[in-house]
C-alpha cells in the first residue's frame, strides 16, 4: 500500500503523483494525462459542438424507441444524488425525453439519499423502478471485490449498470444516460478509443471497459461476475457534453425542486454510507483519496489551481484516513456472507 509522500515527483501542470495509475512524465516534467488532454483540447472543450452531438443521440434514441415500441427513450441510474437528479431533469425538461428511473438498491443508501429520490419523484414525474438482487450473491461479489482489490465500488457499478442493461433490453429502451462527471471520464484517458465524447458504447462489456479499463476483464475471467452479451443499448454520460459547475448543478436543483444539498464539505457521495469506508481503502492503496484523478482533471482544464485542489485533497484525507469503528463495522456486516 501507498504512503503520502510531499516529496513524490509530480506533474509540473495538474500536480498528479508519479505512483498515479500509468503515469509518465515527458522531459519537461509534464504527464501523458496532460499532453493528452492539449493534444484534444479544442474538442473536448467545444461546448457547442458536444451540446449538438449529445442532442443529435436523443434524436436518434427518440426514433430507436418508437421503432421498438418503447414507453421509454432512455434509462437514468438514480441514486438522489446531484448528477443522477439534474440528469433526468435535463433530459425531461430541455430535451423532451421520456425517462425511466432506475434505483438498484444496494443496502448503502442513506436517509439523505432516499429523501431526495422521494422528493424528486414528487416535483418532477418519471416512471422510477427500484430493484434489489439477491442478497447473499451481492455480498459475496462485495466480499470477492474487498479481496480481490481492496475495493468494492466497482461491484455497485457492475450491477447497476448489469440490472439497467437487462431492464433496457426488456423494454426495448435503446439509451442508458449516466451522470459520470467530466473528471471522472477523463482521468485516466490517454487515447481516444473507447473513450467519451469521442466514442460511446453499445454493450455493457465495452461500457465497463470505459470505466475500468482492464479491470472488467480480470473480474470477467475469474468468473465472479456476468456479462450481457446479447443486449444493445448505447451509455451516453450527460456531463461529457454539457459545461455546468457542481455550484450551478446544486443551486438548479434547490431552486426548481428543493433539493437538499449534502451538510459535509469533504469529497464524497452522500447518498452511500460505505464512502467513507471506500476512500479509506483508497488512501490506504493508492496513497490519496478517490478523487485525486478528478480533481486533477479540473486543474488540466483550468477550473481549479493546483493549491486549490491540494486543499481539497488534504481535506479528504484528514476527513476519510481515520474513519469511526462503527462505520467499519457496519460496512464489514453488510458484506459479510451468511
Amino acid at each position: 500500500r501507498k504512503a503520502v509522500n510531499i516529496l513524490d515527483k509530480r506533474c509540473i501542470i495538474c500536480g498528479l503523483p508519479e505512483h498515479y495509475t500509468g503515469i509518465k512524465f515527458d522531459d519537461g516534467g509534464v504527464c501523458n494525462y496532460c499532453n493528452f488532454y492539449k493534444e484534444n483540447k479544442d474538442f473536448l472543450e467545444d461546448s457547442e459542438g458536444l451540446e449538438e452531438l449529445f442532442r443529435a443521440k436523443m434524436e436518434r434514441a427518440k426514433q430507436k424507441a418508437k421503432e421498438n415500441g418503447s414507453r421509454y427513450d432512455c434509462l437514468v441510474g438514480f441514486s438522489g444524488g446531484k448528477d443522477s437528479t439534474y440528469v433526468i431533469q435535463q433530459l425531461k425538461e430541455k430535451y423532451g425525453m421520456r425517462v425511466l428511473a432506475f434505483t438498484f438498491q444496494n443496502a448503502f443508501s442513506t436517509e439523505y439519499g432516499k429523501r431526495n429520490i422521494e422528493n424528486a419523484l414528487q416535483k418532477m414525474p418519471v416512471d422510477h423502478i427500484a430493484f434489489t438482487m439477491n442478497d447473499e450473491e451481492l455480498r459475496k461479489a462485495y466480499t470477492f471485490s474487498v479481496k480481490f482489490m481492496y475495493n468494492f465500488c466497482a461491484i455497485c457499478f457492475h450491477y447497476m449498470h448489469y440490472y439497467s442493461y437487462l431492464f433496457a433490453g426488456k423494454n426495448g429502451i435503446p439509451l442508458i444516460v449516466n451522470g459520470r462527471t467530466k473528471g471522472q471520464i477523463l482521468q485516466t484517458a490517454l487515447k481516444k478509443d473507447h473513450l467519451e465524447p469521442f466514442e460511446t458504447s453499445f454493450s455493457l462489456l465495452d461500457f465497463e471497459h470505459q470505466m475500468f479499463h482492464g479491470l472488467e476483464e480480470k473480474l470477467w475471467s475469474q468468473e465472479e461476475l456476468s456479462y450481457i452479451r446479447d443486449i444493445e443499448a448505447e451509455a451516453v454520460s450527460y456531463f461529457a457534453y454539457h459545461e455546468i459547475s457542481d455550484e450551478e448543478v446544486m443551486r438548479t436543483l434547490e431552486e426548481s425542486i428543493g433539493w437538499t444539498r449534502p451538510k459535509s464539505k469533504a469529497g464524497g457521495h452522500p447518498d452511500c454510507y460505505a464512502h467513507a469506508v471506500a476512500e479509506n481503502m483508497s488512501i490506504k492503496k493508492r496513497g490519496f483519496p478517490i478523487r485525486q484523478g478528478e480533481l486533477s482533471v479540473e486543474v488540466r482544464r483550468g477550473k481549479l489551481s493546483v493549491e486549490e485542489m491540494q486543499r481539497m485533497l488534504e481535506q479528504d484525507t484528514v476527513h476519510f484516513t481515520h474513519i469511526p469503528e462503527e462505520e467499519k463495522r457496519r460496512f464489514e456486516d453488510r458484506i459479510r456472507t451468511k
